[in-house]
């Protein structure tokens, strides 16, 4: 027996669509979340994975009641639980602390999804043609993680591998690394890791100053597999040191990026047995970008911008300012120049 699993991640739901879609975002977003759904009924998945920001707005008020209903609804239809890591859009101020008064917080309290982080996990086990899983909060118990197996199911009637997963939630740009480290292995066969922050083969840092983990500074920790959410392009599946790093991107477009233009939209489907981990990759049915995305609001957009970059080098390039301590637009506001046009010049300047 397999366990399967299926993983997503970065729905960013909202009752608002993004600026640049021009369909029912929504809808949009309601019609991958079924194609998952699908996905799990077609593999006899014993549960989704969630990778965080589910929401997208993070101001709990700006999230209608009728938005978290329909959330309801729409899993009620699925055929296997969703365990869910936090992401940051989430919360206010990316603070999983407040989940209380979130969106995903209710969906945590009403059981339509299952909380994995901190001190919640999930195990699976097959025992003769029957699948067991058992999520709960955990006391570290004193014998280690060995003594940790909730199945105790004896080897001779156990058929397929004991999976655990383990969930690390959005907490900060600097990331704790001692939240990697820390996770032990007990006596399950494949320990998975849904961890909501930026990871990459190259690591480094975002230019907003946020960490980004490189996937050999995991090689040593305890898991199998990593699952990444929050980082929204498509990186694929690799293999380093014998640990499989899952970061396929965000289940949605939001933004008119050259990324999304080109990207399609991916589920993943883990398929575990007794051998290891086997990946697929399964890339959703979506809309061609020009039939959901402004296009042509972008074209003229970047015109715009090029234009804009044109002209304030035209003007740096033509004017000295006469003394040292004057500035560019102290330089436009001398010109002689209708002033409907200085005004112009001015306000582009001050935009760049």
């Amino acid at each position: 027996m397999s366990i399967n699993l299926v993983w997503r991640t970065d729905v960013h739901l909202s009752d608002r669509a993004p600026s640049s879609r021009t369909d029912d975002w929504a809808d949009a977003v309601f019609d991958k979340l079924g194609q998952v759904r699908d996905l799990a009924r077609e593999v006899n998945a014993a549960a989704i994975l969630d990778g965080g920001d589910f929401f997208h707005i993070k101001s709990p008020t700006r999230n209608s009641h009728a938005l978290v209903h329909r959330t309801a609804e729409h899993h009620s239809t699925y055929p296997c639980p969703v365990y869910c890591t936090p992401g940051n859009h989430d919360s206010v101020y990316g603070d999983y602390t407040f989940l209380p008064q979130q969106p995903l917080g209710v969906l945590f309290s009403t059981g339509v999804f299952k909380r994995l982080y901190d001190g919640y996990e999930v195990f699976f086990a097959g025992r003769g043609d029957q699948m067991y899983a058992k999520a709960y909060p955990y006391t570290k118990p004193k014998g280690g993680w060995a003594d940790a197996n909730p199945f105790a199911i004896p080897m001779n009637q156990r058929n397929g591998p004991i999976v655990r997963v383990v969930g690390i939630p959005y907490h900060g740009t600097s990331y704790d690394m001692e939240r990697f480290t820390s996770i032990e292995k007990g006596d399950e066969d494949i320990l998975i890791c849904v961890a909501h922050v930026l990871a990459s083969n190259k690591g480094g840092s975002m230019f907003e100053g946020e960490d980004i983990i490189k996937y050999s500074d995991l090689v040593d920790t305890a898991p199998d597999v990593y699952l990444f959410g929050h980082w929204h392009k498509n990186q694929g599946v690799e293999e380093i040191g014998g640990k499989q790093f899952v970061n396929i991107g965000s289940l949605t477009r939001g933004s008119l990026s050259q990324d999304n233009l080109d990207r399609i939209p991916s589920a993943a489907v883990l398929r575990c047995t007794e051998k290891g981990v086997e990946i697929e990759v399964r890339p959703l049915n979506v809309r061609p970008a020009e039939e959901v995305f402004d296009v042509e609001g972008r074209e003229r957009q970047v015109k715009r911008q090029v234009e804009m970059d044109s002209f304030v080098t035209a003007i740096r390039d033509a004017l000295q300012p006469s003394d040292e301590g004057e500035t560019l637009a102290d330089a436009v506001s001398g010109m002689d120049m209708p002033n409907e046009v200085r005004e112009r010049a001015l306000a582009y300047l001050e935009r760049v």
